[in-house]
């Protein structure tokens, strides 16, 4: 599908990109719409444009997040009383997307691409690995050996997941600039997934590498030295993971769970990590999904904080559903320390918001818009109405409702992707989109094992998320 879609001419949206002008930006997305039935390919392709100029990390990581979304509403049914065509539905999520990335999309469209010389792996000669080699140039703030060993694995035709993995595994028990460089790493190569892999890997290894080292102004918090000092222990190595040969007892993760949200130490929260995928033997996948819960969990105690102060609560859902999307991702145990860093993560914040009381603002009104019935179509119909209108009560309840009929989770979380394209992407550098995928991604991913756990709190977070953003008004008449 990729291949089609590069016949597509991206120049009508790119120019009005390029002149940050909203309408022209809106009117060039339907006529591309209009002929394509991938939004996430032509979102993509202005990835692998912006990331030459995107310094930041956020914009190309929300156009990632948007060709992500952008796949849910597929599962959408057709509409019940929508007159918006089937075509233009991502519309909002593309709109926000390049409004966020236009900048990143002028400079990047004046960039010639230039890239180091590559360091292979057989010149670190027999005493050196690439993990060590990348582990320790992360340590030592080297950019440039970090892009260098990276291009030498691109160039001798290593499998992207062994990029990944190598990526992951050398910054998981670090934490600097809020986790960003592991929520940049994800959404970085979930962007070349809509894209292909193929030759446009340099694009992400380039744009990626600067987050990685560890810099002496990256402000890593005190708790993070309490985890490398326990992973870094022989004892608490979770490597024989690798030669398990039981099933997974997923359903004895939630002891775990239970741990994050009580006030123990970093420590405490490490070996409680190790317990649950050692001695209880539940799955990593299973150990990070809960760890996303306890992080949704805590963000639905703070209904009614300020949005900036909510989305950077957030960031711990953001951290989590990364390190859960890389457990799926790569199959390598050398990346399973970054559990005790998500988790530690979570602990950390769920201490801070019991111990500092947040700003509160009014809080969100009762719901008023009635109706919806038992067909999926007018269902999400009436969610998204509800969301435009900033009821999250009766949101929360129309979502419960269709999940109880039993219609298709991918088509809710479509229509409440939407309705996070009504939110001004600029003013929150697409972090109410990102929310919502990482929600959408840990609630389509929960253990079977633990069926019977209540994770609404995603569907709470996402909504949430909504309601509390700012709105852009020219996408809302859309």
């Amino acid at each position: 599908m990729a291949q089609v879609e590069m016949r597509v001419d991206l120049s009508s949206v790119l120019n009005a990109a390029l002149e940050e002008n909203t309408e022209k930006i809106i009117a060039s997305g339907r006529e591309l719409l209009q002929d394509t039935n991938s939004p996430d390919v032509l979102l993509g392709r202005l990835g692998m444009i912006a990331v030459h100029g995107d310094k930041d990390g956020h914009p190309s990581s929300t156009l990632g997040t948007a060709a992500m979304l952008s796949r849910l509403i597929h599962f959408m049914p057709e509409p019940v009383n929508s007159t918006i065509p089937v075509k233009e539905r991502a519309l909002p999520i593309f709109v926000q997307a390049v409004k966020t990335a236009s900048a990143a999309l002028r400079a990047g469209s004046k960039v010639e691409p230039s890239y180091p010389e590559p360091l292979f792996p057989s010149d670190l000669g027999e005493k050196e690995t690439v993990n060590e080699a990348m582990r320790k140039a992360v340590h030592n703030n080297d950019t440039s050996g970090v892009e260098r060993l990276l291009f030498g694995l691109y160039g001798s035709g290593a499998d992207y997941r062994t990029m990944e993995a190598r990526i992951v595994e050398s910054i998981a028990d670090t934490f600097q600039d809020g986790g960003h460089p592991m929520i940049f790493a994800v959404r970085g190569f979930q962007l070349l997934d809509a894209v292909e892999w193929g030759d446009r890997v340099p694009n992400i290894l380039h744009w990626l590498t600067p987050h990685l080292p560890l810099s002496p102004t990256g402000n890593e918090p005190t708790w993070i030295k309490t985890v490398r000092t326990f992973a870094s222990k022989p004892e608490n190595s979770m490597k024989s993971v690798r030669t398990r040969l039981s099933t997974p007892k997923d359903e004895n993760a939630l002891e775990l769970y239970k741990l994050l949200s009580s006030n123990v130490d970093t420590t405490q929260v490490c070996q409680g990590v190790y317990d649950t995928v050692i001695k209880k033997e539940v799955s990593p996948r299973a150990a990070a999904s809960v760890i996303a819960l306890a992080a949704a969990d805590l963000l639905c105690t703070l209904d009614n904080v300020d949005h900036q102060q909510y989305l950077a609560i957030a960031h711990g859902l953001l951290y989590a559903a990364a390190v859960r999307q890389m457990m799926r991702r790569v199959q390598d145990v050398e990346i399973l320390p970054s559990l005790y860093t998500a988790a530690a993560y979570i602990n950390a914040l769920y201490q801070e918001v019991s111990s500092s009381p947040m700003q509160q603002t009014e809080p969100t009104p009762a719901g008023t818009i009635p109706g919806g019935g038992f067909i999926a179509g007018s269902q999400l119909e009436t969610l998204q109405d509800q969301l435009k209108s900033r009821d999250f009560a009766g949101a929360l309840a129309t979502a419960q409702r269709y999940l109880k009929v039993g219609h298709d989770p991918r088509a809710l979380f479509g229509a409440i992707a939407i309705a996070a394209g009504h939110v001004d992407a600029t003013q929150d550098q697409g972090q109410t989109l990102q929310v919502v995928q990482a929600a959408a991604e840990e609630y389509m991913a929960w253990p079977k094992a633990l069926a019977q756990t209540n994770t609404d709190a995603f569907i709470h977070v996402a909504l949430h998320a909504i309601i509390s953003g700012p709105q852009d008004p020219k996408v809302a008449q859309l």
